[in-house]
């Protein structure tokens, strides 16, 4: 993988660790730094090797991978992310009895396959001895990348459901955020990306007017390289008193406890870690009609509107912030369709077998 900087993939790496070095004994390999998390994988024993990658294409990486496995005794390669399975794919030329497992997660952008791209698919497409796409989405965009559809399958991203938040939790959150009976409160949970668009949430929220003596208020916890432009949007809107950015937090989860709403602006998503938190939660959701994410939120949990459609998100936002009946009936489906489709067990049981099999 990249790192274990905060994120959802890594986020998913830890909870595989977790769930699966007691018997399947791991080691990850990081082609950048440790990252912040590296932490929690170390504490469990399980040792970190970061390659500190440099700009550009190093093929001497492959060979930094494959002594890495050497030294763990690894008999399969699980590469999550397209950079790290060409590297995976490398290193594979030089220990040719271990398998590679390749994960894609998710795209940086909404942009066509590239024809370079498809061309190196081609030929690296044959060192993955299995390869697996987050959403059925995403594993169209892989074929139309070059990968043989015999040989794409789809896992699912799955979350610790873990119980719904307490009144009082609920109370305590918006007892920290400064919001009353009357404050709707409409959050997300994300790294500050172009991908995720947030700039579309402010201004959405911004038109959206919720009714005498109500008001609304836009929760971002993450951050990122677009934090700065995204608190001057705010400003120049005149929305900055009700935009709030939490920065990064171990505690992320915690704070969907207090909202009423949840939104995914993206442009792109595979399967959304967060969206999933979100209707564990019990929270309706607002997401962008993109990636996986039609895999997830149905009518029945949430409403889906275009990417980069401000007038349609303030319309979705508007509509269920005047309906607390509707916001309550999705969030309660929203709950029941993670409990029944995108539970961490079902995911982690998929890549066991997957592992059992290539050991």
């Amino acid at each position: 993988m990249l790192s274990l900087n905060p994120g959802g993939t890594e986020r998913l790496v830890i909870d595989l660790v977790t769930r699966l070095h007691a018997d399947i004994p791991m080691c990850v390999c990081c082609l950048d730094e440790p990252g912040a998390w590296a932490h929690e994988v170390e504490r469990m024993g399980v040792g970190v090797v970061a390659l500190d990658r440099r700009p550009g294409f190093h093929p001497s990486l492959g060979t930094a991978i494959a002594r890495a496995a050497a030294r763990h005794g690894a008999t399969t390669m699980h590469a999550h992310h397209y950079s790290p399975y060409v590297y995976s794919a490398i290193a594979r030329l030089r220990r040719p009895a271990t398998h590679v497992v390749f994960t894609e997660h998710g795209r940086v952008s909404d942009a066509p396959p590239s024809a370079k791209r498809r061309i190196a698919n081609l030929v690296i497409a044959r060192a993955a001895t299995d390869t697996f796409a987050v959403s059925a989405d995403l594993r169209t965009h892989l074929l139309a990348e070059g990968f043989p559809a015999r040989a794409v399958g789809v896992i699912h991203n799955g979350i610790d459901v873990g119980p719904l938040p307490s009144d009082a939790e609920r109370e305590a959150v918006r007892r920290d955020l400064g919001a009353d009976a009357h404050t709707l409160v409409v959050g997300t949970i994300a790294r500050l990306d172009p991908v995720k668009h947030l700039e579309a949430l402010i201004e959405a929220a911004a038109q959206t007017r919720v009714g005498d003596g109500a008001s609304i208020l836009v929760v971002v916890v993450g951050d990122g390289p677009e934090r700065g432009a995204l608190e001057r949007r705010a400003a120049e809107l005149g929305a900055g008193d009700h935009v709030r950015f939490l920065g990064r937090r171990d505690d992320a989860r915690r704070w969907l406890a207090g909202m009423d709403v949840y939104v995914n602006s993206s442009v792109s998503e595979g399967i959304s870690l967060t969206i999933l938190e979100a209707m564990a939660a019990g929270l309706p959701v607002i997401a962008t009609r993109v990636g996986g994410t039609p895999e997830v939120v149905d009518e029945t949990s949430g409403v889906l509107v275009p990417a980069r459609d401000v007038p349609a998100l303030a319309g979705a936002l508007a509509t269920l912030a005047t309906d607390a009946p509707r916001r309550r009936a999705l969030g309660v489906a929203a709950r029941q369709r993670v409990e029944s489709a995108f539970t961490l067990d079902r995911m982690v049981a998929a890549y066991r077998r997957i592992y059992e099999r290539t050991a």
